[in-house]
């Protein structure tokens, strides 16, 4: 059964700056290959290295006060013990250290933070993946909300097809696939179901199919077409017939031409109304009208008539192709194809 779909990225975003700021340096341009962690762009960072060393110093000094509170402290303790410090003002210098011990707390927060800030001035790729579009150049103000980068992942791209309703069930997640994209590529690709989306679209009958394509090679783009082949069993035998044995009825209903033999050893065309099943791949199952092993006609059956003796030009099997008619015969041929269980 034939499904057919659009390859797209599993990961595409518009990579946007963690900070505003002036773009210094662009390492990146359209087409590029990136790696997860690579620097896409910079931004100016004169003054948060500024600020950095600003806190920095703040958080030296704390650090000093914190230590000189400690030693009072020590020193306060030993005299304490002789009664030459209240307990008051030991109490006092106990405060002291607590507070300086917080302001070295809240002092290295915002040294991590403005670290942090300083660190987000490099806009890195979140993901592996290709360079679509660069949207900044050097110079430019960008704020947070700003796309900065276009970025694709191309090593696996993945094909969503819609399956009509009546399949539901007979696909499955680990089901072999052969995708083919509208692309000239050495062979079809072996892919399979990764998942199945449960619940029907109401308006078209269907439900969604999902796979992923390895596309380490290259081969393949996001946007790109592509078939996708299943192979689909039935809980049951089936007649299954060719798609050209198929005349359809004006007003309604669908016919094949079967072929018989008389007593006489004459071939006569028989009339056959049908009703069909499924179809794929050129072929039809017929549920009614047609058993296996009959003889139906897949070319010449346009104006044949009931009973009409008929001359078989070329007579094959229904897995068999489609053979050349005899060279240097002008006249009126059938083919027939024998439909299988």
């Amino acid at each position: 059964m034939p499904l057919y779909g659009t390859l797209t990225s599993p990961r595409d975003a518009d990579v946007t700056p963690r900070i505003a700021g002036l773009v210094e340096t662009v390492a990146v341009d359209a087409g590029d290959r990136v790696k997860a962690g690579d620097t896409l762009i910079e931004l100016d960072r004169a003054l948060s290295r500024l600020e950095l060393d600003t806190l920095q110093a703040s958080a030296d000094e704390a650090a000093a006060q914190l230590e000189e509170a400690r030693r009072l402290l020590r020193e306060a303790d030993r005299l304490a013990g002789r009664g030459a410090v209240s307990q008051s003002e030991l109490e006092a210098r106990r405060s002291q250290v607590a507070v300086r011990a917080a302001a070295v707390q809240r002092l290295r927060a915002e040294v991590a933070a403005q670290r942090e800030r300083l660190a987000r001035h490099t806009l890195i790729a979140p993901f592996d993946g290709v360079v679509r579009a660069r949207r900044v150049d050097p110079g430019e103000y960008v704020a947070q909300t700003t796309p900065a980068v276009s970025l694709v992942a191309t090593d696996t791209l993945r094909l969503d097809v819609s399956a009509p309703q009546r399949y539901f069930g007979l696909i499955e997640p680990g089901m072999g696939v052969r995708v083919e994209p509208e692309t000239p590529i050495d062979a079809p690709i072996n892919a399979k179901v990764d998942v199945i989306v449960g619940a029907s679209d109401a308006t078209a009958r269907s439900f969604l199919v999902r796979m992923f394509v390895d596309n380490r090679d290259g081969a393949l783009t996001p946007g790109m077409s592509a078939k996708a082949m299943l192979e689909l069993a039935s809980a049951e035998a089936v007649v299954i017939a060719p798609r050209d044995a198929l005349v359809r009825v004006p007003g309604g209903g669908t016919r094949m031409w079967l072929v018989r033999e008389d007593d006489d050893g004459t071939l006569r065309a028989v009339k056959r109304q049908v009703s069909l099943g499924r179809s794929a791949n050129n072929e039809v199952e017929v549920l009614d009208g047609l058993e296996a092993g009959d003889r139906v006609v897949v070319r010449g059956n346009e104006s044949l008539e009931a009973g009409q003796p008929v001359h078989i030009r070329d007579e094959r099997s229904a897995s068999a192709g489609p053979s050349a008619d005899p060279p240097g015969n002008d006249g009126r041929s059938l083919r027939l194809s024998q439909p299988g269980g």
